[in-house]
């Protein structure tokens, strides 16, 4: 979750592959799950709010350290 919030802050390589999109066809079957997917369930925020509080570094650091407790300000 750190990790993500460092990504954003920064123009690099990492932001582009982690934001980009792939042109052609879904494949069959379940869908995978994604690393973003993930932070915006553990972070029960939408991810434009994802997105937009990882820029800033406090708040990005007060969701970080009260997702295990449940009070994970939205």
């Amino acid at each position: 979750m750190k990790y993500y919030g460092h990504l954003r802050r920064h123009d690099s390589i990492q932001k582009r592959i982690l934001e980009g999109k792939i042109d052609g066809r879904r494949g069959r079957g379940r869908r995978r799950q994604t690393w973003l997917g993930n932070i915006q369930e553990t972070s029960q925020m939408k991810m434009c709010e994802v997105c937009e509080t990882a820029l800033v570094r406090r708040r990005w650091r007060t969701v970080t350290a009260h997702l295990g407790d449940g009070m994970a300000p939205s």
